[in-house]
């Protein structure tokens, strides 16, 4: 069941109400957005985007898919890792998040819906990744199942996210900095303070790391797995496409 207190849920709107909220608060905020993830992780999202790579277990040559891309940095991170052999392929709602997004040589980005993924083919890639993208999407099972259809058997799905910790120290720190600092420093940053009063509201509202296991599970893929990261501010979920033989 969700964990987010009854008084929190509901204060976002949902469905495609959600959805254009959602990318037109990316479109306005994409010329500051890698900044202000610096700023709120204090740079430890390169050290969180480096575990996801390795989770993929990609390798050189390897194809990926990053969904909810924005800016790109993950998707670099894994064109590295694949190599100039490899391919990865980027896809995000904002167009404003992907004209600020980094060229690769072997990195195409393109618009798109991460729950209808129209022109990617099934079983084309040996990872599928989002990060920080899972509670922006209001239909988890679309957004899973679509990972499952583009990974070849054996391919491996990996969701990186922002979570509530359980641990005393964690949740005082969690409540101090994401619901109180994260709101003012992001308005500062960026000039838009609702972009990142939404930031702890949609963690609030986001199912529970179990749930979001039973989620992938359902969807297509196997061997679910997931770590807290950060004291469990940040949660990493991983699972593999099941193949012909189930």
């Amino acid at each position: 069941m969700d964990n987010a207190p009854k008084e929190t849920r509901d204060r976002l709107p949902s469905g495609a109400q959600r959805a254009g909220m959602v990318r037109e608060m990316f479109d306005r905020i994409a010329g500051r957005y890698d900044l202000m993830n610096t700023v709120m992780t204090a740079g430890l999202n390169r050290l969180w985007n480096k575990k996801v790579v390795g989770a993929t277990g990609l390798g050189p040559g390897g194809r990926a898919l990053d969904l909810a891309c924005g800016t790109g940095s993950l998707t670099r991170d894994l064109a590295k890792k694949v190599g100039p052999e490899g391919y990865v392929l980027g896809v995000d709602f904002s167009r404003e998040m992907l004209r600020a997004a980094r060229p690769a040589p072997n990195v195409e980005y393109r618009l798109g819906d991460a729950t209808d993924l129209e022109g990617v083919s099934s079983g084309a890639f040996d990872a599928a990744t989002i990060a920080y993208g899972a509670r922006n999407i209001p239909d988890l099972d679309a957004l899973f199942s679509e990972m499952a259809r583009t990974l070849r058997p054996g391919g491996v799905a990996v969701c990186l996210e922002i979570a509530r910790p359980e641990g005393r120290l964690s949740s005082a720190f969690y409540g101090v900095w994401f619901d109180r600092i994260v709101p003012r420093l992001g308005g500062l940053v960026s000039g838009d303070p609702s972009a990142y009063s939404y930031l702890p509201e949609s963690v609030k509202e986001f199912v529970a790391p179990r749930e979001l296991a039973d989620i992938i599970e359902r969807n297509g893929l196997q061997d679910v797995t997931w770590e807290c990261v950060a004291g469990g501010i940040i949660t990493l979920h991983r699972g593999i496409k099941r193949g012909d033989a189930g």
